[in-house]
């Protein structure tokens, strides 16, 4: 009799093994990538962009259209503080200013009274001001190259523009814009790293030496974004760079330290606002909460909730907790 119960006994356990061996097979396996925590070497950096402008510039208006004549620049010239730009025909451009008839008696042109940015006729004490006023030559008010020049021999110059812009290229700077989520992050006196795709390969160093005290919008894709102006110097400038380059810069906001990072796709976060990440357990997903702390550029740090060497799983998307879990590929870390 004993003999038929132990026997009983070990059907009913090969059944059961039988039945679980056939559902653990059958049950769905995902294939996922993870990642292996480490403490890496990490500093918080704040990334935006701008552009290289002249610290010391100078565009050049007069008061009134001129006749330029014997234009002595070009642009990208060196030139010296009162070196002669252009001189001015004087007798041509009071000509132009008093010429024509039946305005007022005056003699003014619609076009002298539309480049001057009249909306009348002037009257004659104005009229012989501005006769009397025409300079003989545009010089230069300071020492630099010319970047702009809008004036040619013959021509009339254009009011309300400047006839020439001297730049000082031994003096540059770099004018960003940084996000409003980010902006307190900043300070004045920071280090930033420079690079654009002018000199790729090349990359200078500068510090923040103005903060903006207000902020204004600037469009960001389809839509406006709110960002805070800042300037920054540059150290040791040479001849790759130039104004009006564009620029991407990294403002160092932390000094260098040892953390536990992941990269941002490992992060997940529930209805309640709570983040957590899988961790492949013993072939399984399991869920662990954890609280992040400062970010990266392309990763986050984690502050509590996991172990270091614990497999953290890169495609939280893919699985639910308590899944069976295979892994495809093992991916770096790295900040």
């Amino acid at each position: 009799m004993k003999k038929y119960v132990a026997l009983a006994v070990v059907t009913c356990l090969l059944l059961t093994f039988s039945f679980v061996y056939s559902s653990w097979t059958s049950e769905k396996v995902v294939e996922v990538q993870t990642v292996t925590l480490a403490k890496e070497e990490a500093e918080s950096t704040v990334s935006c962009s701008g552009k290289i402008e002249e610290t010391k510039r100078r565009d050049i208006y007069l008061d009134m259209p001129v006749m330029a004549s014997n234009v002595k620049v070009e642009v990208g010239d060196t030139v010296k503080k009162g070196e002669v730009l252009f001189q001015v025909d004087r007798s041509a451009t009071q000509a132009m200013l008093t010429y024509g008839s039946g305005f007022a008696g005056l003699g003014v042109s619609e076009e002298v009274l539309s480049q001057v940015g009249g909306s009348s006729v002037p009257d004659s004490d104005t009229l012989s001001d501005w006769v009397d006023e025409v300079p003989q030559e545009v010089t230069a008010p300071i020492d630099g190259v010319v970047t702009a020049i809008n004036a040619s021999s013959g021509s009339l110059t254009t009011a309300g523009q400047p006839v020439a812009t001297i730049s000082d290229l031994n003096q540059l700077q770099v004018k960003i814009s940084i996000g409003e989520n980010q902006i307190q992050e900043v300070t004045l006196g920071q280090t930033v790293s420079i690079t654009g795709n002018a000199f790729e390969g090349k990359e200078y160093t500068g510090k923040i030496m103005k903060i903006y005290p207000s902020a204004r919008q600037q469009i960001q894709g389809s839509g406006y974004e709110t960002v805070v102006d800042a300037l920054v110097s540059i150290q040791d400038p040479d001849d790759h760079l130039k104004p009006n380059y564009n620029i991407k810069a990294k403002i160092k906001t932390s000094d260098v330290s040892e953390v536990y990072t992941l990269p941002y796709q490992c992060i997940a976060q529930d209805d309640n606002g709570q983040e957590y990440v899988y961790v492949l357990s013993a072939g399984r997903a399991r869920r662990a909460d954890v609280l992040t702390g400062q970010e990266f550029e392309d990763s986050v740090e984690i502050v509590s909730g996991l172990r270091e060497g614990c497999r953290v799983i890169t495609n939280p998307e893919d699985v639910t907790d308590g899944v069976r879990a295979t892994v495809g590929e093992e991916v770096s870390s790295g900040v």
